[in-house]
């Protein structure tokens, strides 16, 4: 066999193991401290100040909350990055920050909330836009927890033929008992949001603040919540007011410690961003939710380490995938906004084909 031959074979047996599971390609990336426009700046190094995010489908824009020169939501475009506008924040205001996150329903409303260190002194709000052009509407202002909670690390919004769900995950001091997923709904596909309904689900078999950086939606009335590499699978009833722990998986990082998070239904992918206290390798990593089972230990399928390696020390920031799950979009606070493709798992045919190939080069030989 000549020796050159088997380079085609050892590359191509590279390749067969890289195709045989979905992977991330890097699309485009803004670095902190970017200027964007006339006064829309991302914040530098230490700065914090982006830490929500949202794919819109409906525009397929990705919408970034910014507090960098003054609060704002900065939309650009999904497949490039490049900057569209802003949207309407008239009104805004209150809080510890006025806006920290946001998302999108499926059925076409933005959702957005600040973020409060103490709900029983200052409320909790979320705010609602019609489009990416409306004005906001306040839809809540409460406690949802009843007591002194920190809202607003961690948010989710849903809607279904029975409801809009808004969920966010509770924190605070270790004097607070922090297991409480504030559950805020609304009957009426979001137009109103009844204070009546709206509870502090207190989770059992989870410890405090155990949902506070990191929140998902999982299979029915189920959620992701990920803090300090440890991913918990949550059940809960909106009706009752109950929830608990129903598994716990270690999710290996590789680099940094997990937080933030964002799952696909359809393909059940996960997708998790690593954090640090201090300057070093940080990285999205993404993983395969079929293997999280028996409380094991999960290793992610595919990561791509951060463009900038910043110190994120708070651990906050936020993913979204696209609704068919070929793209994944990130924010990370003084590490800029990152967008990467979801390449898919081959179909059998095509690696069949592949093996075919490897086949007849192994016959030249």
């Amino acid at each position: 066999m000549n020796p050159k031959q088997l380079v085609p074979l050892v590359v191509l047996g590279a390749c067969a193991a890289g195709w045989a599971q979905p992977a991330l390609e890097p699309l485009w990336s803004i670095a902190p401290g970017t200027t964007l426009a006339t006064g829309v700046t991302l914040g530098g190094a230490g700065s914090n100040t982006e830490r929500g995010l949202a794919y819109n489908p409906f525009t397929g824009h990705v919408l970034v909350v910014s507090r960098n020169e003054s609060t704002k939501i900065i939309v650009l475009d999904g497949a490039t990055g490049s900057y569209v506008g802003t949207m309407d924040v008239t009104g805004v205001s209150g809080g510890t920050f006025a806006l920290n996150m946001i998302d999108v329903a499926e059925n076409g409303q933005i959702y957005a909330a600040n973020l409060t260190t103490s709900s029983s002194t200052s409320p909790f709000k979320v705010y609602q836009w019609a489009s990416e052009a409306a004005a906001p509407v306040l839809v809540y202002s409460g406690d949802p927890g009843g007591g002194t909670y920190r809202f607003g690390d961690s948010f989710r919004v849903r809607s279904g033929s029975v409801m809009v769900e808004v969920i966010a995950g509770a924190g605070g001091t270790a004097a607070n008992f922090d297991n409480i997923l504030a559950h805020i709904p609304s009957f009426d596909d979001g137009a109103t949001f009844d204070p009546d309904d709206v509870k502090g689900i207190p989770i059992t078999g989870i410890g405090d603040g155990d949902m506070r950086l990191g929140l998902s939606f999982g299979p029915e009335f189920t959620i992701y919540a990920d803090q300090n590499n440890t991913l918990r699978y949550i059940a809960y009833d909106p009706f009752a007011g109950t929830g608990s722990l129903l598994e716990s998986y270690t999710l290996v990082s590789g680099a940094g410690t997990t937080g933030p998070n964002a799952y696909h239904h359809a393909s059940k992918l996960f997708a998790s961003l690593t954090f640090r206290g201090t300057a070093g390798e940080q990285r999205v990593n993404l993983y395969d939710a079929t293997q999280f089972v028996n409380g094991g230990s999960v290793d992610p399928i595919d990561f791509e380490a951060l463009p900038t390696q910043n110190a994120n020390a708070n651990g906050v920031g936020n993913l979204d995938f696209s609704p068919d799950g070929s793209m994944l979009f990130v924010v990370s606070p003084n590490n800029g906004i990152m967008a990467f493709k979801v390449i898919p798992e081959p179909a059998p045919l095509a690696l069949l084909a592949l093996g075919g190939l490897a086949l007849w080069l192994q016959r030249r030989c």
